[in-house]
């Protein structure tokens, strides 16, 4: 009898684990109207905390005609990470978790960065402000319409992202892609959507997945596992959401 007990137990707390990891599963949330202003008002009570401690949290919602994501980041070291690096919205059409369609902003380039390293007034400058304000368009890559590179802010494609810099500290980003851009064939077909706040980390260890096979003398290929390298984050940095941009 107390091994049936036992069983049981063992039974519900496994269903009730599987329960918490569904859970987890992210989600687009339903439509509704959003302004493209970094003030993040219509968002309120709709992102999605991505740690305990708030370090950053976002959010993703659609229309006919566009995909809109909204990100916040508390944590100073990811800001530092995100005006330097980038926030990446990534589509993949195929549902794939792995690169397609990406808009990438802030890109601060290394003119930009060079100024700023030489301005007079670099001690009682706001870095990261500075590197949102100067950078020179968006960057794109991978997608149906757009030809990769930096896009400007007054493109024709309807691409538009804002961001800034709060007096409490707070990094607010906003962004809309249009959906006929992306490529997608079947409007019906579950797309794959990255949100991620680009490192130093991540970029390193992309690098070190991708990097080449070495092969034998006789063409034969060595078996190694990918090293990796330890992230400085205690929390995700990335994070995917599976969902369909159904037209409305």
């Amino acid at each position: 009898m107390k091994r049936i007990i036992i069983l049981f137990y063992l039974v519900l707390t496994c269903s009730s684990l599987l329960a918490q990891k569904k859970k987890e599963k992210y989600e687009l949330l339903p439509s509704f109207p959003v302004k493209v202003d970094a003030d993040l008002k219509e968002w309120e009570g709709k992102l999605t905390l991505m740690d305990v401690d708030s370090s950053w949290m976002f959010g993703l919602t659609s229309d006919a005609d566009y995909l809109y994501a909204a990100v916040r980041i508390k944590d100073p070291m990811l800001q530092q990470e995100a005006v330097r690096n980038g926030i990446v919205i990534n589509i993949n059409p195929d549902g794939k978790k792995k690169d397609g369609a990406q808009l990438i902003f802030p890109i601060p380039d290394s003119e930009t960065l060079r100024a700023i390293a030489n301005d007079e007034n670099l001690p009682n400058m706001n870095v990261r402000e500075e590197l949102i304000k100067r950078s020179r368009g968006y960057g794109v890559r991978g997608f149906a319409h757009i030809v990769d590179g930096r896009l400007s802010f007054d493109n024709t494609y309807g691409v538009q992202i804002s961001a800034k810099l709060l007096e409490n500290g707070a990094m607010l980003y906003e962004s809309k892609i249009p959906i006929a851009s992306i490529g997608i064939k079947n409007r019906n077909k579950e797309v794959a959507i990255q949100v991620m706040i680009n490192n130093r980390y991540a970029q390193l260890q992309k690098m070190l997945k991708n990097r080449p096979v070495p092969t034998g003398m006789y063409g034969g290929i060595y078996s190694r596992p990918t090293p990796t390298v330890k992230s400085p984050f205690k929390m995700k940095t990335e994070v995917w959401v599976l969902g369909q941009l159904k037209e409305q």
